[in-house]
């Protein structure tokens, strides 16, 4: 999922550059009133998968995204975005809402306080889908944060409650650092006080919690780079575990895992009009059959306007499962994106 909330959190904090066709585009937004912007994300895909014998075809919209940024004074700023995908739930969900204070000369550092996705990994996607990294690691969390830039150095650092069912205080953290030693190229590092709380598992471990089991807290870590030289782009991230993650059964059996993600993106403008990039990923110990422990594919896009792009790709996938039937997956999507 691209999110437009991931732009303008990344907008502030300057933490993941180039992330999405819309920032590509510069998106600036409609401009409601002085001050108050409005950006619409929408994306509608049609897909072709095939694992094993069985092939299936879909059409969706993946996205629908409407983001309002509301800056009255220098140094205060509101963001309010609502979100839809087609799916199971159908429902329009409030993505983000948060507000900043700070960031000016006078006071360089700015505080957030709201729901917001936390800057844990960067998850800069140069082809149609959002690398598995994303899968893994995403945090949206209600949460307090503090972030400033040096000279090229963008530090964030935010303390949040927690969505897990035995969640109670504020008990968890999130933390991270960027750099930008040249034009163009911007390195990072990220962490988590507990890796459970990130989209990957946070699901999971809520209907282990309501059956009266146990989970211990496991930290997690993400490191990317970023670079863009003429018409080159790479974008490539690790991001997992730092320590095992457990769940104890209620009869007390413990499980183990390290889950981890990484992703390589290499892109390059043909000219004004025609993009081509390939990706190649990977996963360990995730829950199997639901991420590739390899994949990799590539990309062509079309930029039809200045608001409108078409994008074609192909993902070949490989599963660590029992079932013979299901250890390789092709999949095709084309997807029509509109940005303002």
């Amino acid at each position: 999922m691209k999110k437009w909330t991931n732009i303008l959190l990344a907008s502030t904090l300057l933490i993941s550059a180039g992330a999405t066709l819309a920032e590509e585009n510069e998106w600036e937004g409609l401009q409601l009133a002085p001050g108050v912007t409005l950006g619409i994300l929408a994306e509608v895909e049609a897909t072709y998968e095939k694992i094993g014998d069985e092939e299936t075809t879909d059409a969706n919209v993946a996205t629908f995204e409407a983001a309002l940024e509301a800056q009255p004074i220098e140094g205060v700023r509101g963001i309010a975005a609502l979100f839809w995908e087609e799916g199971d739930a159908d429902s329009l969900d409030v993505d983000a809402a948060y507000i900043e204070l700070g960031g000016v000369e006078a006071c360089p550092l700015t505080v957030s306080a709201g729901r917001m996705y936390l800057p844990f990994g960067a998850f800069n996607s140069l082809l149609v889908s959002d690398p598995l990294t994303l899968e893994l690691g995403e945090t949206r969390e209600t949460a307090v944060a503090l972030s400033g830039e040096w000279n090229g150095l963008t530090a964030w650092v935010g303390a949040f409650a927690g969505e897990r069912d035995d969640a109670e205080n504020i008990e968890n953290a999130a933390a991270a650092l960027s750099w930008s030693p040249l034009e163009g190229l911007t390195l990072g590092i990220s962490a988590l006080t507990d890796l459970g709380e990130a989209a990957g598992y946070l699901d999971d471990l809520n209907d282990h919690l309501a059956n009266e089991g146990a989970a211990d807290k496991a930290a997690g870590v993400s490191a990317f780079l970023h670079l863009e030289y003429g018409p080159w782009a790479l974008a490539a991230e690790y991001l997992g575990a730092a320590e095992d993650l457990k769940w104890t059964a209620p009869e007390g059996e413990t499980t183990a895992a390290r889950p981890q993600a990484w992703h390589v993106d290499l892109a390059y403008a043909l000219n004004e009009t025609w993009t081509a990039a390939l990706r190649y990923e990977g996963s360990k110990e995730f829950k199997p059959g639901e991420m590739p422990e390899h994949q990799g594919g590539a990309a062509l896009f079309c930029q039809l306007n200045a608001f409108a792009t078409l994008g074609a790709e192909y993902l070949y996938g490989t599963f660590d499962t029992d079932d013979d039937s299901a250890d390789d997956r092709h999949l095709a999507t084309l997807q029509l994106s509109l940005t303002f």
